[in-house]
């Protein structure tokens, strides 16, 4: 893990009645749910990021009344590809063939399942580090 170090106000914690650590976990549950918000990280990389699990990433998320556009793309990008998919509905493709598809391709195929994957790996007991 990378460490770093800023230069801060002396009076900082004081002002906002908090030790230093307290304001360095506070400070990286802000700065994760704020990527996130942006969609520059995952739901699993912000909650990587801010030190939480899954599901208290999830709470911090509520907590500081988040809509995520991350969220709101993909869910977009969801019926777009589903209807498209609708579409070509004639062409089956084998896991070979996907992974031998252009990565442009490749995405829009997978798209539509990415999201609910990444659910499961915060939701899915047994899927879930322990």
């Amino acid at each position: 893990m990378t460490s770093i170090s800023i230069n801060l106000p002396e009076n900082v914690f004081s002002d906002i009645h908090k030790q230093p650590n307290e304001f360095v976990q506070e400070m990286r549950i802000a700065a994760a749910i704020k990527w996130y918000e942006l969609g520059a990280v995952s739901r699993l990389q912000a909650a990587e990021i801010a030190g939480l699990s899954c599901s208290e990433f999830n709470d911090a998320v509520s907590r500081y009344q988040v809509s995520p556009l991350a969220d709101e793309v993909l869910e977009e990008m969801e019926v777009v590809n589903r209807h498209s998919l609708e579409c070509n509905t004639q062409t089956k493709l084998s896991l070979q063939e996907i992974a031998a598809l252009p990565i442009e391709e490749r995405h829009k195929l997978l798209v539509p399942f990415i999201a609910a994957t990444a659910e499961d790996f915060c939701n899915d007991p047994e899927l879930m580090e322990s």
